[in-house]
């Protein structure tokens, strides 16, 4: 089917997002007037799942007066998951709404047996007429995902794709609320103690042993374990023997540890869950950072530039002893820091407990 076969389709189509005033309707229709979601579809003319989708990322638990826990839908709590959702979509792809430019691309690859390259040539000379301009490899991308009515043997240079990996590599997506936009207040003023950040030491080349860094962000205490690889299921691992070590007093240590968004710290259910089966609550919440944004952990960075003094890029971390690594958490703890009066992080441990 070609393109313009279906472009009245499109236009016709209603699958359109909720917007915010929508969902300040279902909040009212769904809390105060207790209508069902069939009869909000009806209202606001969507699909039964639609509303039920929407409800269920927006519950949040309400107290009532008598301390009953309730569950309402929150319009705000939902646009925030929403947006933060968004971010991960990427920009809008060119060619998706400029019909004639897919059609003048299409007839230049398929009946005229001309190349990308050709064809940007030709469109910048075109501007005015598209009023966009493309570069090849966005064209060959759009062929390869079938954005386009093409295939790789419509093209002049035919090129196999193999299928990637995927099965090691995928990492499981982060919900919203995990998002560091969601940490508690405590947390991001550093009022409280209990808030830890943490990241991998690598060593040479990424591989082999490396090294799991807790930095608490009031006391800046350290915590440093040596992991055999850094992968996640070692990370789960970290913290199920620091659950063992602190035994009832883990929770009050450990309330929340903010990771960047590596895939070895990606599987925050693990993280959370505790080694005892017998306890079905979540033993710490685990936040996330946004992406390339370090400065968000910058308690933790610091610290890692300290472990480096004495274990530099490119060591290999699998030759180094436990003790030595002891010795290192034991020198950045007890070094004195101007911040905080020249008391040093241990001390601060103290004066907070």
């Amino acid at each position: 089917m070609c393109q313009k076969d279906y472009n009245k389709k499109i236009k016709e189509k209603k699958y359109q997002h909720l917007n915010y005033v929508e969902k300040t309707e279902i909040e009212r229709w769904y809390n105060t007037d207790k209508r069902s979601c069939s009869e909000i579809a009806k209202l606001l003319n969507k699909s039964v799942r639609t509303i039920q989708r929407e409800i269920k990322r927006g519950l949040v638990e309400n107290l009532k007066t008598n301390l009953e826990v309730i569950y309402v839908y929150s319009a705000d709590v939902s646009e925030q998951k929403y947006r933060y959702n968004m971010t991960a979509k990427g920009p809008n792809i060119k060619l998706d709404t400029n019909y004639k430019l897919v059609d003048y691309i299409e007839n230049g690859i398929k009946i005229e047996k001309k190349s990308p390259e050709i064809l940007v040539a030709e469109i910048k000379r075109k501007k005015d007429e598209f009023g966009v301009i493309v570069c090849a490899k966005t064209i060959r991308n759009c062929i390869h995902k079938r954005i386009l009515n093409l295939t790789e043997k419509d093209m002049i240079y035919k090129k196999e794709y193999k299928e990637k990996n995927k099965e090691n590599k995928h990492c499981a997506k982060v919900p919203a609320e995990k998002s560091i936009d969601f940490r508690p207040k405590e947390a991001n003023d550093r009022s409280e103690y209990g808030h830890w950040e943490g990241d991998l030491v690598v060593g040479r080349d990424g591989k082999g042993a490396a090294l799991l860094t807790f930095t608490e962000r009031m006391t800046r205490e350290e915590i440093i374990f040596k992991i055999p690889s850094k992968h996640a299921i070692n990370v789960a691992k970290s913290i199920d023997e620091l659950e063992r070590k602190y035994k009832t007093e883990f929770k009050n240590k450990f309330k929340t540890i903010t990771f960047d968004n590596g895939g070895e710290f990606r599987d925050y259910k693990a993280l959370e869950k505790s080694y005892d089966k017998r306890k079905k609550e979540a033993r710490l919440q685990v936040y996330y950072a946004h992406p390339y944004r370090s400065g968000e952990r910058g308690s933790n960075e610091n610290a890692n530039r300290l472990i480096r003094r004495f274990i530099p890029k490119g060591t290999v971390i699998t030759d180094i002893s436990e003790d030595f690594i002891k010795q290192v958490e034991d020198w950045i703890n007890n070094l004195l820091r101007p911040m905080f009066g020249y008391k040093s992080s241990l001390e601060m441990v103290k004066i907070a407990s």
